[in-house]
């Protein structure tokens, strides 16, 4: 999938440059006589960069508004942006054809309902994860309760019992897989020495990036 350029603006200038604007549309900067096939050819090259910066600056913007229960209204779910549609047919919040479909019968309990989809679909997705990573380490595991925790994650407490905000299926599944992770390596450390980290490591060595992610988006699973 190419790049799209919203715009080339051309002047006296000696190199090129590629900006990612405030709505995330990719303008170039590029000399006069910079031929156009060029141009796209090195977008193409640094597509990755691109996309990332693209990427950041929806989710950015997601948190900065708030949520409007109308048409085209943006929604997380395992990281990515599903847009809210209204609608007459379908009788319960649903994630279909790419859209977070609500019925127009919910609107004046939009937010309530949004958040139950929210909580059992967190159920549904941490319980797999849970189960998975349980399987993969050999760590048993009490139970999995989902929880309605704002600025804690997940925990683990007595004798396996694992707690997960209901917010986590906003982030990326690499993301909540770290939480799952994290959380079930506490039932064999209780505290963060650097074994725990090592057994942390030996399941998942890129956790600190899904680390960082949490750290910088944080405020974008606190959004309704």
């Amino acid at each position: 999938m190419s790049i799209e350029i919203h715009e080339i603006i051309r002047s006296k200038r000696k190199t090129i440059a590629l900006v990612v604007t405030a709505d995330a549309k990719l303008v170039v900067r590029a000399p006069l006589n910079t031929p156009t096939d060029y141009i796209k050819s090195l977008v193409q090259k640094k597509k990755k960069w691109i996309t990332e910066k693209q990427q950041a600056i929806v989710l950015r913007n997601e948190i900065h508004k708030e949520k409007q229960f109308v048409n085209g209204e943006g929604f997380l779910y395992l990281g990515d942006s599903y847009k809210l549609e209204i609608s007459k047919d379908e009788q319960q919040v649903i994630l279909k054809h790419g859209r977070l479909i609500l019925p127009e019968t919910e609107l004046r309990t939009a937010g309530e309902k949004i958040r139950r989809w929210y909580k059992n679909e967190a159920k549904r997705v941490i319980q797999e994860r849970v189960k998975y990573y349980s399987q993969l380490t050999g760590i048993k595991y009490k139970s999995v309760k989902i929880t309605d925790a704002k600025r804690r994650w997940g925990s683990c407490g007595p004798k396996g019992s694992l707690n997960f905000t209901w917010r986590l299926v906003m982030a990326p599944l690499r993301v909540i897989d770290y939480v799952v992770v994290h959380e079930l390596a506490h039932i064999e450390f209780a505290d963060h020495s650097k074994e725990y980290w090592v057994r942390v490591r030996t399941i998942m060595p890129d956790f600190e990036k899904q680390r960082k992610w949490l750290e910088e988006n944080q405020k974008l699973l606190d959004v309704i």
